[in-house]
């Protein structure tokens, strides 16, 4: 195998498993975003609950609580916060096992087959994705090329809001 040869295999790799690490990331990301959002709506139900079963309460208050109570469990129920975070959670693992393969062929002792073999794995996984959120995938992708050794393409050409808006929002 000649230098040229040797120093595209080594690219395609390196491109995998940035790919494979970055989407792992990413799903991380998105399944701590949806944890948190089901523990607080669980959080505002049984507060919400205790303070409008309680003696203290005015009239108004507990009919506030109550409504904070319905718009949260609906959106909980909806938009399916937890099903969403359990499916992050396996994505995760699948990228996960990729970047343990990619680890497992060593840094010399890969062939093209396994560069294809991987390249194929990451778009079966992507196959099934929800569409992601721009700006959360540039950060992610910013800390993948940080925790590899890499230098980043350049600023994604994001929006104002993709960039700013909070990842919170994902659904």
């Amino acid at each position: 195998m000649d230098n040229a040869e040797a120093e595209y295999l080594w690219g395609r790799r390196s491109a995998i498993q940035l790919r494979a690490l970055m989407n792992r990331i990413y799903y991380q990301e998105r399944q701590r975003i949806f944890e948190t959002r089901e523990g607080v709506i669980k959080v505002v139900a049984i507060l919400g609950g205790s303070l409008a079963f309680s003696n203290i309460a005015v009239p108004g208050i507990v009919q506030w609580c109550a409504a904070v109570i319905t718009v949260s469990s609906a959106a909980s129920l909806v938009f399916g916060f937890a099903a969403k975070a359990r499916d992050s959670a396996m994505r995760s693992a699948e990228w996960a096992l990729l970047e343990r393969d990619i680890e497992l062929a060593g840094q010399r002792d890969f062939s093209e087959a396994d560069l294809s073999r991987w390249a194929a794995r990451c778009n079966e996984i992507e196959a099934g994705e929800p569409a992601a959120h721009p700006g959360l995938m540039e950060r992610c992708y910013q800390r993948a090329c940080t925790a590899l050794g890499l230098m980043p393409a350049g600023p994604a050409a994001l929006t104002f809001w993709q960039r700013y808006c909070p990842p919170v929002v994902i659904h």
